[in-house]
């Protein structure tokens, strides 16, 4: 097993700027009637994970039949390849902490600790980066996703360090390494979508390849919300807690088909799979 957990050289690639910088997102209400293209109650695939992964707290896609998984407590990713259903790689990238989300992008892997640290570094390579996104205190978060019109990571709030970060997403910039507040949703829009706030709390986001909309879960308050850029909520509904006992993660392959990791809460973690009805 490719565990570099000794002798890695720790490589800064920077400190992000503080969260002033504001795009101003639009705020709005429930869009006109969407048809969610996948069958939450059905799921095409389910693949059981193993015991190192029971508590799975984030995966994105990797390559073909191949997805990157993180943990909650050991710095190492594992990759799970769903044709053969196992673990056939992992990379270690030093330390512990609380890693709750993980994003490939552009040949390297981006993790996400829930005090907004994220590590970079290049599948079995020696050199790891870390930086801190520079969030407004006390702000805790899980989810990590990517939007490439932006260029930017996704960075979903758990639970915010005020009204200003509360319910909000902020976006790491790649290129200058700037941390934005992308969007941010309220109260009154999150009723008008049948969801308490006091549980909109989400674990895991992830951008559509082919339409563009976030999906965003929520392990707490079990359900999957879809918004697009400008903050407008386009779709809700409720996860089957005995189908999704732990949701903590989401991604999406190329070509539309929809993965959902759960924490195993007792038993064993799993991935369930949908595919991408048009």
């Amino acid at each position: 097993m490719n565990r570099f957990l000794l002798g890695l050289a720790l490589l800064l690639f920077g400190c992000g700027t503080s969260s002033t910088k504001n795009d101003k997102p639009e705020a709005g209400t429930l869009a006109p009637p969407f048809k969610l293209p996948y069958q939450l109650a059905t799921p095409d695939e389910n693949f059981t994970l193993p015991k190192e992964l029971k508590e799975i707290s984030g995966l994105t896609y990797y390559k073909n039949n191949k997805l990157l998984c993180v943990q909650d407590e050991e710095a190492v990713v594992y990759e799970f390849d769903t044709k053969q259903g196992k673990v056939t790689k992992d990379y270690g990238f030093g330390g512990y902490g609380d890693f709750e989300g993980i994003e490939y992008v552009n040949d390297e892997v981006y993790v996400l600790e829930s005090n907004g640290t994220l590590s970079r570094f290049k599948p079995e390579s020696l050199q790891i980066g870390r930086t801190k996104t520079d969030l407004p205190k006390k702000t805790e978060v899980e989810g990590l996703g990517y939007e490439p019109k932006t260029k930017r990571l996704l960075i979903a709030v758990k639970q915010g360090g005020g009204a200003s970060s509360d319910k909000a997403v902020y976006s790491f910039d790649l290129l200058n390494r700037a941390v934005f507040k992308d969007m941010s949703l309220n109260d009154e829009q999150l009723k008008a979508a049948g969801i308490d706030p006091d549980t909109y709390k989400p674990s895991g986001i992830a951008v559509h390849p082919i339409t563009g909309e976030w999906y965003m879960i929520t392990s707490v308050g079990k359900r999957l919300l879809i918004t697009n850029r400008q903050a407008k909520i386009l779709y809700s509904e409720p996860l089957d807690p005995k189908q999704f006992r732990q949701p903590e993660g989401i991604c999406f392959a190329p070509n539309g088909d929809l993965f959902i990791a759960s924490e195993g809460n007792g038993k064993k973690g799993y991935i369930l799979k949908f595919a991408y009805k048009k």
